[in-house]
């Protein structure tokens, strides 16, 4: 027979599970989101990375086969640390039960789980700190599970791992603390580490905080602080070995991904970002009630640490209650206080974002200060502080004040969003929202006073209207979210599966691989922001350009950005912009259009394959930043091995510009320089807003993107007059210079039908699914003696030329070569990332010294 006790913590166990099943689902159901409706959550990230990396996860994991590079991601690049950023978490095995078509609702499914499970892992956190197996835990779960963080970044689902784990990290160093029970600490944080490094490191610098805070709260009143921490030296020193161990359990992760983290663009620091200055105002009070926050302002808002009414207004009460000891409220003060400098300093705010500025989903801590807020409001109700009427209502009283002021400011200096050219405020904010916030703080204070753990009735009103808030908070922060038809979706797919399964049997020819550049209008209809497919061709199994990721190769970047291609940042490439010259060095053999109705398919069969034989000039050839047209022409030269001048200038005939309604328009009449295809280039500027139209017919919307890239004009005759009319929502200084045309006849006859040597691939039909181990031969001239392989370069690949070790090279500013020598080559080219085998020296050390550790532990238990 159960005990009372084990009693109400078996029915709290079970409606801790059960309660965010029914909160989640009904959300789910009233957003109409697939499992349980006809609608996904294929917006931001989701429709352009994660979507696109599950789908090769997917691939992968049904063929067992995991390569460490892949040709599918730009022009090819290393998959650790897409893996380490974005797939690790255990969860994601759901989609391999599901087909391509039907991973959105994988993805739906993966994103509900997981939010569940943070629901449970706090309830059961606070249950067990606080010993009250009730269900106002439960109701601090789900004010967790559904916290503004939450709210603004679920589609960035492999962050809501550290949401489930930070619970058990704090529980497990809490153990560690008291009790001297260590491992739940070391697993949990070095799990958390392994499948997320990024929100990993984030919660080792939460667990150093709060180790801070359970040292404070702990100093004995009669004892100053610096005696204290020396007494606590042991104590300290078993934190940091524990530590130095979860550290080393991660290494094999840690390390490769360290080391191609430093390949991106985002290893450069940035010396604005450590200035000393806020990072948000008083506007950022609008957070204290619901609907701060929506879609619309996802990338540029305050921090919304949105935590629920009632552990809001607890948790403050924590801070002024009588009931709460001087201690406990200076350590909690110093947790609290270090989090939100950490936030609102502008140098530790980008400390906390490992040393980068976030680009977009600002704040991205703000669940741990979320965790403190709800964790004190909760401990505030267990110990009686909600009997205090008057601190009830003057603590809502105020922060009805400050969520007002927070209004005020949102108005008065709410910021436009002028990059995206949104024209509302920075925040999002709607002052009805306003009203909303006072009611559930009316509402929530009325609850609260008088109530206790032996308050029955009120507090399952409490947790309703905690549950009601929560979800009406959510379901205001996805206002404006465009969803997509899962079953659109799913005919859009499968339509583009079967037209690319043509097109990639094209891109293979006789040991020679090339690349495929497609404009899939079924998967842009089915998204009303613009879709640029970047990643897609990890879906369609196509060798493309474009990539989208945090992880993209800084030699991919350069190379591609200097040729022209369409870039909007550091984690951006476009397949827009090439050129007849890039298309050639970049092996872009088919332009695909898939129309609603028809499939275009353009084959030029004179570009070069991936790996073709030049000279050896190739290798000092260096790009120039916007000097586009002077790239391309070096990157001629250095192919033909001569100086002539294959792209030249117009001659600008006349030029016309007037401002009128918003709009600035200019009208260029230009002749030709040389007989073949004329370009426009306009350096740092985004065209987004700029139409482009020559001899009055307008080039298409798809060069209107986030990007600068290459627009072609069409292809004249020399001294062949046209005009060119660009319209634009922004100046558009010096447009006259940006203009060049290339010798069309001249590039063919030095580049195209000069005959060369190139790579023949052994298999080259394994190569999108083995691109970290592949072989081939070149037949090397003596004029000819580079092989230029078009993909980044990476210390990660060790080539053997007739089964001898031989060195790789960088070439074309960021391109890989090998210099040969005359004659039949037999190439075998092996990946291994940068690091792995230290990372696993590491981890296996860490292994062994914890196993030792255990034993001493276990020896001096039994002494």
């Amino acid at each position: 027979m159960l005990t009372t006790k084990a009693n109400e913590r078996r029915n709290f166990y079970i409606k801790a599970l059960i309660i965010p099943v029914i909160v989640l689902t009904a959300m789910f159901l009233i957003l109409r989101i697939s499992p349980f409706g006809p609608r996904n959550f294929l917006i931001s990230d989701l429709s352009t990375q994660y979507l696109q990396f599950f789908t090769e996860l997917r691939r992968q994991l049904l063929h067992l086969n995991f390569s460490s590079y892949s040709f599918l991601i730009s022009i090819g690049d290393s998959v650790v640390p897409i893996y380490s950023y974005y797939l690790l978490s255990p969860l994601n095995l759901i989609i391999v039960f599901f087909k391509n078509a039907q991973l959105p609702i994988a993805i739906d499914l993966i994103i509900w789980l997981k939010l569940i499970l943070a629901n449970i892992t706090m309830s059961t956190y606070l249950a067990k700190k606080y010993q009250k197996y009730d269900v106002m835990a439960i109701g601090a779960g789900v004010a967790y599970g559904l916290c503004g963080f939450v709210a603004m970044y679920f589609y960035d689902l492999m962050w809501l791992d550290a949401l489930i784990m930070l619970p058990i990290v704090i529980m497990g160093l809490e153990r560690l603390f008291y009790q001297d029970r260590v491992w739940l600490y070391v697993f949990s944080l070095a799990y958390t580490i392994i499948t997320n490094y990024y929100m990993g490191y984030i919660l080792c610098i939460f667990s150093v905080l709060y180790y801070v805070y359970l040292l404070l709260l702990n100093q004995p009143n009669k004892l100053s602080l610096k005696p204290y921490i020396k007494q606590q030296g042991r104590q300290t020193a078993k934190f940091l070995w524990y530590s130095f161990l979860v550290g080393g359990l991660s290494a094999l992760v840690l390390v490769p991904t360290g080391i191609a983290m430093i390949s991106t663009g985002k290893s450069d620091l940035a010396l604005k970002n450590f200035f000393l200055k806020g990072s948000f105002g008083l506007s950022s009070l609008v957070n204290l009630g619901v609907g701060a926050n929506n879609f619309t302002g996802r990338l540029v808002h305050d921090p919304s640490f949105f935590s629920g009414t009632v552990f809001i207004i607890a948790a403050i009460c924590y801070f002024f209650s009588t009931k709460i000891n001087q201690r406990s409220k200076q350590a909690a003060g110093f947790v609290l206080g270090a989090v939100f400098l950490g936030m609102w300093l502008r140098p530790l705010n980008t400390v906390w974002h490992m040393f980068q500025k976030p680009a977009g989903f600002p704040f991205r801590m703000v669940f741990v200060l979320s965790f403190l807020v709800i964790m004190l409001g909760f401990e505030a109700y267990t110990k009686g502080v909600f009997k205090d009427r008057q601190l009830i209502v003057r603590t809502t009283a105020g922060v009805a004040v400050a969520l007002t002021v927070g209004y005020i400011f949102a108005n008065i200096f709410g910021k436009k969003m002028q990059p995206f050219k949104f024209t509302i405020p920075q925040l999002s904010v709607s002052n009805w929202f306003l009203l909303l916030g006072i009611g559930f703080l009316a509402l929530t204070a009325f609850l609260m006073i008088g109530t206790t753990v032996n308050s029955d009735v009120k507090k399952h009103y409490l947790v309703l209207t905690i549950m009601v808030e929560m979800v009406l908070n959510f379901l205001i922060a996805t206002g404006g979210a465009p969803f997509t038809s899962q079953r659109e979706y799913a005919k859009a797919y499968n339509r583009s599966e079967k037209v690319m399964a043509a097109v990639n049997s094209d891109d293979l020819d006789h040991g020679r691989a090339y690349r495929s550049v497609v404009i899939n209008h079924p998967m842009k209809e089915l998204y009303a922001e613009p879709y640029y497919g970047y990643n897609d061709a990890l879906i369609f199994q196509n060798r493309g350009i474009s990539s989208y990721s945090s992880t993209l190769n800084s030699h991919t970047h350069h190379v591609l950005a200097s040729l022209g291609f369409s870039t909007r940042n550091i984690r951006r490439i476009d397949m827009l912009g090439g050129t007849a010259v890039s298309n050639h060095l970049l092996g872009i053999r088919n332009q695909v259009v898939i129309g609603k109705h028809r499939v275009k398919v353009h084959k030029n069969p004179q570009v070069a394959p991936i790996g073709f034989m030049v000279n050896d000039g190739v290798q000092n050839l260096t790009f120039e930043k916007n000097m586009i047209f002077n790239n391309l022409n070096r990157l001629v030269q250095t192919e033909a091995g001569n100086n002539k001048q294959y792209f030249k200038a117009p001659q600008i005939m006349a030029t016309k510009s007037n401002y009128r309604r918003g709009t600035y328009n200019y009208t260029l009449k230009i002749k030709s320089q040389v007989t073949g295809p004329q370009y426009l280039y306009i350096p740092s500027k985004r065209l987004y807003g700029v139409t482009v139209s020559v001899n009055g017919r307008k080039l298409s919307s798809i060069y209107s993107g986030l990007g600068t890239e290459v627009l072609p004009l069409g292809t004249k005759k020399m001294n062949q007059p046209f005009v060119v009319r660009v319209t634009s929502t922004y100046e558009l200084a010096g447009l006259a210079s940006d203009f060049s045309g290339m010798n069309g006849n001249a590039f063919k006859r030095d580049v195209l039908e000069n005959p060369t040597s190139t790579f023949e691939f052994d298999e080259p039909e394994k190569l999108n699914y083995q691109g970290s181990n592949f072989k081939g031969n070149v037949n090397v001239i003596k004029d000819h003696q580079t092989l230029l392989l078009s993909m980044p370069f990476d210390k990660g690949w060790h080539v053997t030329v007739n089964d001898k070790p031989h060195q790789i090279l960088k070439v074309a500013d960021g391109l890989m070569g090998i210099k040969l020598t005359p004659g039949e080559k037999q190439l075998h080219f092996r990946y291994e990332a940068a690091g792995l085998g230290l990372g696993r020296l590491l981890t296996g050390i860490a292994v062994v010294l914890m196993l030792i550790t255990a034993g001493v532990r276990i020896k001096k238990r039994k002494m």
